[in-house]
């Protein structure tokens, strides 16, 4: 991260606008939508009209890996999370809100209805299909909820509670006597991925299911999954042979992107770091070294990694949503080519075009963004990972797992044919 400590507004959009320019590993693609002339910037707006400003700018380009952050802005959280089926939202989540129940269906935003609020905000929601929409941006901007509880209506003013900081998941346990779940809700360090298999090597081992659940998965770092692989693939491999011969990635190597990449690594390389990980850190800051400030170039598979396959367990089922991402992503992408892998649930995310983040720091404000470009043939942005078997999100989510449901009537299933 490389601090530039920009006095004023006005200089820290123009220096977003050159990164946006030249930096950003999209920006040959996205020429035709920056139109920074359409914001207008002053050094005496406020805080939170600056905060917003920017990320209407940067919601132009519909990259999920662009983002602003204001240290100075406390965003406060509505108190609730939603998800829309059909022409409702329904509360799939509370977070401080006493006043609503998980389930309940909102019909209405400040008067207006789900349809008409779609039209209007189809730029911030960044998805046509409505169970991947982005609605929890749209509520935080809305002064009253309608929700329909039976026969009645409730009109009901918002209220804004302390946001709740983010609390990783790395849990395993066991359902029945041979099938193992596992819940992933990101990739940002590979320690306790390590120390759950660790702790629950045995039952890896020996169960003849493996459930990962990844529906929720924030991302991270990829190296932070292979642990898992050997309990994924049945064969050794290597990594590189997941990867048809034009699926490859570039990476910007611009002098800031360069800069700003070797810091990032040179810190990380000062934890206790396993020898894959290390290896692989190491070996980018030489690559990142040697094509210091040439711009795009394609970046050469790492050929060394071997996934040395088991063949317990045998069957492995991947739970997979549109609130898996970044790193998720390729998770499911890569472990959807297994043989013993069938993926359940909904598309991914798909933020994955434009990847590898770095973070300019501008003391009282942050602007992350993508270096690397994937060749547009593997495209996914918007789309996501197809899983194999697709379920439709609806409300009766809410009061059952419909997906775990259908994993262990797969399990059944192919027991039965084994017997």
């Amino acid at each position: 991260m490389r601090r530039n400590f920009m006095q004023t507004k006005e200089q820290v959009f123009q220096d977003i606008q050159k990164i946006i320019r030249e930096d950003y590993a999209g920006h040959m693609d996205v020429m035709h939508l920056n139109h920074p002339e359409k914001y207008r910037i002053t050094n005496d707006m406020s805080e939170q009209e600056f905060e917003e400003t920017i990320k209407d700018y940067l919601l132009d380009f519909q990259d999920r890996h662009l983002i602003f952050i204001s240290k100075k802005s406390s965003s406060p959280s509505v108190g609730f999370l939603v998800r829309r089926f059909e022409n409702a939202l329904y509360v799939t989540q509370l977070e401080g809100e006493t006043r609503l129940q998980i389930g309940d269906k909102i019909v209405q935003l400040d008067g207006m209805d789900i349809p008409e609020l779609e039209n209007r905000y189809k730029k911030t929601l960044m998805d046509h299909v409505a169970e991947r929409q982005l609605w929890n941006r749209v509520v935080h901007k809305m002064k009253t909820i309608r929700i329909e509880r039976g026969m009645e209506l409730i009109d009901l003013p918002l209220s804004h509670y302390e946001d709740l900081p983010y609390k990783g998941e790395h849990t395993f346990k066991k359902i029945g006597n041979s099938i193992s779940y596992m819940k992933l809700t990101d990739f940002i360090d590979e320690a306790p991925i390590q120390k759950l298999i660790d702790d629950n090597k045995n039952d890896l081992e020996q169960n003849e299911s493996l459930i990962i659940d990844v529906r929720k998965n924030l991302g991270g770092s990829d190296t932070s999954y292979f642990p898992l692989f050997p309990y994924l693939f049945a064969e050794t491999k290597p990594f590189a042979d997941l990867f048809q011969e034009d699926e490859v990635m570039y990476l910007n190597y611009t002098v800031r992107n360069c800069q700003l990449r070797i810091a990032e690594f040179e810190e990380y390389l000062k934890e206790d770091l396993d020898d894959i990980t290390s290896i692989s850190l190491k070996e980018e800051v030489g690559r990142l070294k040697r094509h210091f400030g040439q711009g795009m170039l394609e970046v050469p598979e790492d050929m060394g990694f071997v996934i040395k396959g088991k063949s317990s367990p045998k069957r492995v089922f991947v739970l997979s949503d549109c609130y898996c991402g970044s790193s998720g992503d390729t998770f499911v992408s890569n472990v959807k080519k297994s043989s013993k892998v069938t993926v359940v649930g909904r598309h991914s995310m798909g933020i994955m075009d434009y990847a590898n983040l770095a973070t300019m720091d501008y003391g009282d404000y942050e602007f992350i963004y993508s270096t690397t470009r994937m060749h547009e043939n593997y495209w996914m942005n918007g789309v996501g990972i197809e899983p194999d078997v697709y379920i439709p999100w609806t409300p009766d989510h809410l009061k059952e797992d419909k997906d775990l449901e259908m994993v262990l009537s797969l399990i059944q299933q192919a027991e039965s044919k084994a017997q």
